[in-house]
């Protein structure tokens, strides 16, 4: 017997529900994720034939692959056809629809996830240039004229990541002892596997229309990673730029330069640590970004005229 999946776009908007294989809800992490602190669910679904799914967002990542058939799909502004071996990522707050083939019916691998489950391994992961490229840059394209809606798999590749797919859908419903830890293994293998895949493909991405197109989504990235060890030679190598031109336009664009624009980001941070907690002033230098306490008191200084210890005092 089959279940029913109740599909929420929005707080004001009427329920919609069809007879499907597992339960949907885009308003929050809570309807999705079992645990708080493993904030992770994956699942397979039929778009049936003919079906539409309206417009819904949701609160975390989510991660799309076709496993067979073709659906067409609206998002940005923009409808295409999925095909199978499409793959692509949505950022929390977009609002997407499908509308099911009339000839077939369409079945989708969805990979919901918060970035907090990959904390740790984000250090390593965000030195991987085509990761960042397809989890991050892409997404940010789809807001402006170069829209990327997703990526393609060959034969191979999508035997492989269609393999780690099920594995992982597998250990995430059987729930065997242990389950947590070989889910999150396969799953940051699947992300490296696709890094690899997606590789090739990055180079004949669609150009960006002029230098601000390239300078925003490296903004966005360095508000969210600020805290993590960003290389300026792999953002600049991200936006297509030397070096130098990327130094240049940075500044231009933001005001700053890239390491004062990290550095202030770091340091705000630390602010707010400082005056809301009652943590070490090393813990906080850690969690802002810096792995040496002498460079953030002496960083900290340079941002606001006090040390950290004075910061805390005063407020």
């Amino acid at each position: 017997m089959k279940a029913k999946v109740i599909l929420v776009v929005d707080d004001d908007a009427d329920l919609q529900s069809r007879e499907e294989s597992f339960v949907m809800s885009v308003s929050s992490k809570a309807s999705f994720f079992r645990d708080p602190l493993f904030p992770f669910h994956i699942d397979r679904y039929t778009i049936g034939r003919g079906e539409s799914i309206p417009s819904h967002t949701h609160e975390f990542i989510e991660l799309v692959y076709v496993l067979k058939g073709h659906a067409r799909h609206e998002m940005a502004g923009h409808g295409y056809v999925l095909n199978s071996g499409d793959i692509f990522v949505l950022e929390p707050n977009v609002y997407h629809s499908y509308h099911g083939a009339e000839d077939e019916d369409t079945i989708v691998y969805n990979v919901l996830f918060d970035s907090d489950l990959l904390r740790r391994e984000l250090e390593v992961l965000l030195q991987m240039t085509h990761f960042v490229h397809f989890f991050y840059f892409l997404p940010f394209l789809r807001k402006n004229a170069s829209f990327v809606p997703h990526q393609s798999l060959d034969e191979s590749q999508k035997r492989n990541i269609e393999g780690h797919l099920q594995a992982i859908l597998d250990e995430y419903q059987e729930q065997r002892e242990g389950y947590r830890l070989v889910v999150k293994t396969r799953w940051i293998e699947c992300l490296v596997w696709l890094s690899r895949y997606l590789q090739p493909q990055a180079a004949h991405s669609p150009a960006v229309s002029n230098d601000r197109e390239r300078i925003e989504p490296a903004r966005q990235f360095i508000e969210q990673h600020y805290h993590q060890n960003i290389a300026l030679a792999q953002i600049s190598r991200l936006c297509g730029m030397s070096v130098s031109s990327f130094t240049a336009q940075f500044k231009e664009a933001v005001g700053k330069s890239f390491l004062d624009y990290k550095q202030e980001l770091q340091i705000r941070h630390a602010c707010e640590l400082l005056a809301e907690t009652d943590r070490k002033v090393l813990d906080i230098a850690y969690e802002a970004g810096f792995n040496d306490i002498s460079f953030f008191n002496k960083t900290f200084r340079k941002h606001m005229g006090i040390s950290p210890r004075e910061y805390r005092s005063r407020r």
